[in-house]
């Protein structure tokens, strides 16, 4: 099947390392020119930029196509139009944006303070609200159709057992971000869905999965923890022609955790 992508450029927000980084390879996989968002904190001493640069060599040496580390807080508005004003300077313009930053947290519901909620919304919700106006906005301007995926959790829908109670919320609000975004902006031959993995093997799962995996395999039907690969493969898919007439969904890949 071809998907038409070669040559499209696509946006993934933290992409320098897990799931990311699994669907900026898939993206470039196939021919499209892929922006790597990565964060940077000077303040906290985080900076990424490394790993970002890594992925860009990877694309190149595997795929053969384009890509750029770009840094981005979708925390701070002005962050994001640095970004996008680097992306559209090497490679003119957004045709597909990812949405898959995300900040954590961990703990009971009493150990959260309102600034810790908020900074989390911060970057799972507003920045990707921001992200998505700006692209938006000049898509509308120009008459470019253009996709947009979003990536949720399993928890927006179950929930969660180990105390992320504002990740789960902020995905279950991007869920409706989905649905609503895709209403408005379907006329315009934009389409907007978003995908709700459940437990991937990533670097944020290795030391839970380390202390007791079979605890988690055992609530999977298809009783194992999926893949990068799996997930990026139908983000990349939905980011695709092949998707064409869909938009507003929510797809599942949770190893049959959610059957409806």
């Amino acid at each position: 099947m071809n998907l038409h992508l070669k040559d499209k450029v696509a946006l993934v927000t933290g992409a320098s390392s897990g799931l990311g980084k699994a669907i900026a390879l898939a993206l470039a996989a196939e021919g499209a020119k892929v922006a790597i968002n990565y964060f940077r904190d000077a303040a906290r001493g985080i900076d990424l930029v490394e790993d970002a640069e890594a992925v860009v060599a990877d694309i190149g040496e595997r795929c053969g196509t384009e890509a750029l580390a770009v840094a981005g807080d979708l925390t701070r508005e002005d962050d994001i139009h640095e970004m996008l004003r680097l992306v559209r300077e090497r490679f003119d313009d957004v045709d597909i944006l990812v949405n898959n930053a995300a900040a954590l947290g961990s703990g009971p519901i009493t150990s959260y303070t309102a600034e810790e909620w908020n900074a989390i919304f911060q970057v799972n919700v507003t920045g990707a609200f921001v992200l998505s106006r700006e692209i938006v906005g000049r898509w509308l301007e120009t008459g470019r159709a253009g996709k947009i995926v979003n990536i949720v959790s399993q928890a927006a829908f179950l929930g969660s057992t180990s105390g992320h109670l504002p990740y789960d919320c902020s995905k279950g609000a991007m869920v409706s971000f989905t649905r609503a975004l895709a209403r408005e902006v379907a006329p315009r031959g934009i389409n907007v869905n978003a995908v709700a993995p459940g437990m991937i093997r990533t670097e944020m799962v290795a030391k839970r999965l380390a202390a007791d995996e079979d605890k988690y395999v055992s609530r999977i039907p298809l009783h194992r923890i999926a893949t990068v690969e799996e997930v990026a493969n139908v983000v990349v898919f939905l980011a695709s022609e092949a998707a064409g007439y869909m938009t507003g969904t929510t797809l599942d890949v949770t190893g049959g955790m959610m059957m409806r």
